[in-house]
């Protein structure tokens, strides 16, 4: 079954999969968009089921940083201070989406 809604966080938002030729958000190219304030996570139905479910996992981490992220390096900080920080927002971000979203993970494992 396609989720319908992905919890991230304390934040819940609601998947929707669209026609690109009814979305103008999706005739650029894109695959799929995050709208933070509707808390809207859309994807294609144009692509194939793959690429919606890597665009379904792209979208939420667009989403998790956005809700996670509280403060970033300065600019000129140094490599591995970068990867600390990101590896920092998503670290407990995923262990929490796998656990909040089991409908989501059975779709992403299904063949």
């Amino acid at each position: 079954m396609t989720p319908k809604t992905i919890k991230i966080g304390p934040e819940l938002f609601d998947i929707s999969f669209r026609d690109p030729s009814a979305d103008g958000m999706l005739n650029d190219g894109n695959y799929g968009y995050t709208l933070d304030g509707g808390n809207l996570i859309v994807i294609s139905k144009a692509i194939s089921l793959p690429k919606q479910r890597v665009t379904l996992m792209h979208e939420a981490l667009h989403a998790a940083r956005m809700i996670f992220e509280k403060t970033t390096p300065k600019k000129d900080a140094e490599y591995g201070e970068w990867e600390h920080h990101f590896i920092g927002i998503y670290e407990n971000t995923l262990v929490m989406i796998i656990r909040d979203n089991p409908e989501l993970i059975e779709w992403l494992q299904k063949p």
